[in-house]
């Protein structure tokens, strides 16, 4: 079953691809939503209407300018901010690698006392 060749208006390509950005779905996501032919289709768009300068920028331009506005002591406080959180996120490790070991020890000692397998075994159904 072949599909009919069904021409697009400018106007009805530009909100696909409009919406395909926006909305950060994917290509196949984009053919199913808009009922398009295949990804061929979509690619074609893409190149046609391809830009120079980036159509999502990924991150503010405001950004830039406030770090060159920044005093040294601004960078120092996040810097220790950083570095306390940091030091939290390894306790936090630490801790859940303690908790995991000991819980561990839990099960082969209940598994030696009651003499059942209490942990999953890899080839059971």
């Amino acid at each position: 079953m072949s599909r009919k060749y069904q021409k697009y208006s400018e106007e009805f390509k530009l909100s696909v691809l409009r919406d395909y950005y926006s909305s950060g779905m994917s290509k196949k996501a984009c053919v199913r939503k808009y009922g398009l032919s295949g990804d061929g289709l979509l690619l074609s768009w893409f190149r046609k209407y391809e830009t120079p300068e980036k159509v999502v920028p990924l991150h503010k331009e405001t950004e830039d300018t406030e770090m060159a506005n920044r005093s040294k002591d601004s960078y120092a406080h996040e810097n220790a901010q950083l570095k306390k959180r940091i030091r939290e996120l390894e306790k936090a490790l630490e801790f859940s690698r303690l908790e995991t070991l000991s819980r561990d020890m839990m099960i082969d000692k209940a598994e030696k006392y009651f003499d059942i397998s209490i942990r999953k075994k890899s080839g059971a159904k």
